[in-house]
């Protein structure tokens, strides 16, 4: 800049015979050229000023490690948080290579080789890893590294940012634990047993090893939860889960895949071998007890087992005869177990397919498809607000068959179609008669998965509500989260149709499997239902506290409203209220009621 003034100078001077007027016009230029020269200065001063003020605040920044490197990754500089977190005065890091502050264990090939191309590529860069601080411990790390120029050295520098995410990777850990375990027990829950046995029946058929699958259920434990209440129930589910862990093997994995119901891999075992433990589980259970409301329950179990590879060639295989052993058990009386005969299943598979078959044509052919209603109750307000219609089915005699079972026959025949349908022309009738009453309401409605495969079933609904002249907005639907991701797309458009006719959509079973969490945005759901699972035992469970405080704040960022399921005491209320959930249902609002109990002096027409 400085040559440049001189030159404009040594030309305004260098010819000593112009006149005045010429020497004024470029005294006037002069003056322009030594003005923009000034503003120039300025500009610069200002940019160095900026420059200055970047690196201070650099240097002050509060949790965040900054690190300038040359070339060759030796550190340059280091800000005062990266001196309180590593432990060192900057002194002691300068010189020192980058690299050096990490683990061995985290410098893998291929990040050693991008750190150290890094300068070179001039790209940007992120990674995790531990990083050693000067008294051994390591924290984890999220790094940013991004090249830049430097004009003072004429080369290339980098600039790093690493950022704490310990208490991150303490919540991802604690949620994948979650995600893995039932939290009742500690016990692997369903989805994690399936990827343990799977793994298993690999390596097996590498190997060619034989192991086995024991089905355990608890015998008249619903006696228990009735008479005594849940509480009771979940004490004696975790020491069942005690003594399995006590009687089983180190090389053994236990689990709890849901309700009453465990499920043991034995691994490396022979037929021989498996019916001695099957034995010895079933005499270890025998008189477990607890005491609840001043009675002694005491328990015994029912266990099935199945071999692999001689009663099944895969996983759903193995665990389908292994329960059919077990059900098999049960025919024997308490405290039984059964090993899976091919010949016994053939016989018992049929008659329980033809018997279950004709108990759900029956049904439709008699009409006895009813619904009960159990209350949701809105918990800012403390009133109730939504009813779910649950299926429920009466035989010959009176008795209320399985639900379970009986949608379950339905699924398998392909009669769940007209089982839904029935379903929801009932429902819609209710809401039709509380709408002509002027009783304010929503009714929601659970839909098979298969269901969303009806070509029929969006139809039917837009003609039961125009039969009936309901407000759509009272209707809910309800779809399993693993019903809803198994085939995403397709469920989506069904979905989004029957949404278009103002109806609204719940997510049941939400929280199991965390995938879900994924695809939460794709579903247009208006309403989340968190499982049982983590509800039920909610007063004693602070694992399960964080769980569902996690789903709701995820749920409100998707501007979805939550549903509890199984709340069955005013101490899981209250913390429900803390927690932030919207809507409550379970035994302490209510059980399920047919329509003239909750609403009597109604009658509902059908059409």
């Amino acid at each position: 800049m400085l040559r440049k003034a001189r030159n404009a100078i040594g030309t305004l001077f260098g010819a000593g015979q112009e006149d005045l007027a010429g020497s004024r016009a470029r005294l006037e230029q002069l003056a322009q050229v030594v003005e923009k020269l000034g503003e120039q200065l300025r500009e610069r001063e200002l940019r160095l000023a900026d420059a200055m003020s970047l690196n201070r605040a650099l240097l002050s920044m509060p949790h965040a490690m900054i690190i300038t490197q040359d070339a060759h990754g030796r550190v340059l500089s280091l800000n005062h948080h990266g001196v309180w977190l590593t432990g060192y005065a900057e002194t002691e890091v300068l010189g020192q290579r980058f690299i050096d502050l990490l683990p061995d264990s985290a410098l893998l090939p291929d990040l050693r080789f991008r750190l150290e191309e890094l300068p070179a590529t001039g790209h940007h860069y992120s990674h995790q890893t531990e990083l050693i601080r000067k008294d051994g411990d390591q924290v984890a790390m999220q790094w940013h590294h991004t090249v830049y120029d430097c004009p003072a050295s004429n080369e290339r520098r980098v600039l790093t940012v690493g950022l704490d995410i310990s208490d991150q990777k303490i919540a991802e850990d604690h949620l994948g634990w979650l995600s893995s375990h039932d939290p009742l027990t500690g016990l692997y829950n369903r989805r994690r047993f399936l990827e343990e046995l799977d793994q298993t029946l690999a390596t097996c058929e590498r190997y060619g090893q034989t192991c086995a699958v024991m089905m355990i259920d608890l015998d008249q434990f619903k006696d228990i939860n009735e008479t005594s209440g849940h509480h009771v129930g979940d004490r004696l589910l975790q020491r069942v889960s005690d003594m399995l862990r006590q009687q089983a093997r180190t090389s053994d994995i236990v689990s709890r895949l849901g309700g009453d119901e465990f499920a043991i891999i034995v691994q490396m075992t022979s037929a021989d071998n498996a019916e001695r433990i099957s034995a010895r589980f079933c005499e270890a259970l025998d008189g477990l007890e607890v005491e609840g409301n001043g009675t002694v329950h005491r328990i015994s179990a029912s266990i099935g087992t199945a071999l692999f590879p001689a009663h099944g060639a895969n996983s759903d295989e193995l665990l389908a005869n292994a329960d059919i052993a077990m059900y098999q058990a049960k025919e024997k009386g308490r405290k039984a177990w059964h090993m899976f005969s091919p010949e016994e299943h053939t016989r018992t598979r049929v008659h329980e397919r033809v018997y279950w078959d004709e108990k759900v044509k029956q049904a439709l052919s008699e009409d006895r498809v009813a619904v009960h209603f159990q209350p949701i109750l809105d918990v800012r307000h403390n009133e109730v607000t939504h009813y779910e219609a649950l299926l429920r089915v009466k035989d010959e005699g009176g008795k209320i068959l399985s639900p379970v079972r009986f949608i379950s026959s339905a699924e398998r025949t392909g009669l769940i179609h007209q089982v839904d349908e029935r379903v929801i022309t009932r429902v819609i009738a209710s809401l039709a008669d509380l709408q002509r009453n002027g009783i304010r309401a929503k009714l929601s409605i659970n839909l098979s998965g298969l269901s969303f495969h009806n070509p029929n079933l969006v139809q039917h609904i837009e003609k039961t509500i125009a039969d009936h002249g309901v407000d759509p907005s009272g209707l809910i639907f309800e779809i399993t989260e693993t019903a809803a991701i198994a085939d995403i797309d397709a469920t989506s458009l069904v979905m989004n149709q029957i949404k278009s006719l103002g109806c609204q959509f719940a997510l049941d079973d939400f929280g199991v499997g965390f995938s879900s969490l994924y695809y939460l945005k794709k579903l247009p759901v208006d309403y989340v239902k968190i499982d049982g699972s983590f509800i039920r035992n909610l007063h004693n469970d602070p694992d399960s506290q964080v769980l569902v405080r996690a789903l709701v704040e995820v749920s409100r960022a998707y501007r979805l409203r939550t549903v509890a399921e199984f709340v069955e005491g005013s101490e899981i209320l209250t913390i429900l209220q803390v927690l932030g959930v919207d809507y409550a249902q379970g035994y302490h609002i209510d059980q399920p009621k047919p329509f003239e109990s909750i609403w009597p002096g109604t009658t509902v027409t059908t059409h």
